[in-house]
């Protein structure tokens, strides 16, 4: 043996030895926390089970996407897809409400047709029931008056809480809010909702009244209304156009969370992930896959029992007919490629998971 072999060879008993010393005993009998996958279980498409007392259902960063991404390898997404499983589970589970969310980002580049992208996407986004949109820094690309008119006549909550007047922590956007929903059970339950944008010093759009918008750091925002919307709700969530590192920092300050349902960068989950009692979800981006978390309630109407899916709205996904034949006329009024012989949509059959060939 050489002297430099000896030499790494009492390191490493030395550091085998020093981390023994350091690392506490396990308890006896506890099992390690192991991350569950989002698949769902047999190459299904929807999963199986009792109902649950309520459904989240969340995508974001679409960027105007109508139907699939156009990849090469593996082509996802589409609104047709979407809709699809959508009205699958409201087959399944009658009584359950689906309580869809955006995490905002859904704007198409700021050009004629990018607008007319954008404009329909967000009319089908209010047709498929999405409940509230977190304001991403796309979406405000030409400024707070023309978001608002874009957006007047929509029946979802645009929100923001912390994107503020510049220089001010003076919100523009309401900072969340309380959906309720009547829950399998037929109790009411109240979901309360924020939205966050990433913090940036140079960030500025124009805002209302000749101000200029500006942008707030998420943790202190979130503090400012996170008692109120605790105390106003069942379920607490925070849509989050954030990076995955910053969505675990607010999780950190922010434990009276829930749920942080976020998009960043085309990030997305495979398994499940906390940070403490916060589940962290994030989707992807081009409207490839639709998050699905099946929740129900204690006897104090608290979270007690979640379980989560990250769909992967590939071609094994049917489309919903009538949502494809929508989206082939929003094409052509565009000066898109319409779909031919668009048919008329079947009624859907409640399924469990069944198998489907091909794979995430």
């Amino acid at each position: 043996m050489n002297t430099s072999s000896w030499a790494r060879g009492v390191l490493a008993i030395a550091f085998l030895f020093s981390g023994a010393a350091a690392a506490p005993p396990a308890k006896p009998g506890a099992p390690a926390s192991v991350p569950k996958p989002l698949d769902v279980p047999d190459g299904g498409l929807v999963a199986a089970g009792k109902a649950p007392e309520l459904e989240l259902l969340y995508t974001g960063d679409v960027i105007g996407y109508l139907e699939d991404c156009g990849c090469k390898l593996n082509p996802a997404g589409g609104l047709a897809k979407r809709a699809w499983l959508v009205n699958q589970l409201k087959t399944n589970y009658p009584q359950t409400p689906l309580v869809l969310l955006d995490s905002g980002n859904f704007a198409d580049n700021p050009s004629e047709i990018g607008d007319l992208r954008t404009a329909a996407l967000l009319d089908f986004m209010a047709k498929l029931g999405y409940k509230v949109v977190n304001v991403g820094e796309r979406d405000l690309t030409l400024g707070y008056d023309d978001f608002i008119q874009r957006t007047k006549d929509l029946k979802m909550d645009f929100i923001s809480t912390n994107i503020v007047k510049q220089g001010s922590k003076s919100t523009v956007f309401p900072p969340y809010a309380i959906v309720e929903v009547k829950g399998t059970s037929g109790k009411p339950v109240k979901i309360g909702v924020m939205g966050v944008i990433r913090y940036s010093p140079v960030w500025q759009k124009a805002g209302p009244a000749g101000d200029n918008l500006g942008v707030a750091g998420p943790e202190e925002m979130v503090q400012l209304v996170l008692s109120e919307v605790r105390a106003k709700s069942d379920i607490v969530v925070l849509l989050a156009a954030v990076s995955k590192e910053d969505a675990h920092d607010i999780a950190k300050s922010a434990p009276q969370i829930d749920f942080i349902l976020g998009s960043y960068g085309g990030i997305y989950n495979t398994l499940e992930e906390s940070e403490g009692p916060v589940r962290i979800l994030y989707t992807g981006n081009q409207g490839k896959r639709i998050g699905e978390s099946r929740i129900d309630l204690d006897a104090k109407r608290r979270v007690a029992d979640v379980t989560s899916y990250m769909h992967f709205l590939t071609a094994r996904f049917p489309d919903d007919k009538a949502m494809a034949a929508a989206v082939a006329d929003a094409k052509a009024k565009i000066g898109g490629p319409a779909a031919a012989d668009a048919k008329p949509a079947e009624a859907l059959k409640p399924i469990g998971a069944t198998p489907a060939p091909g794979g995430h």
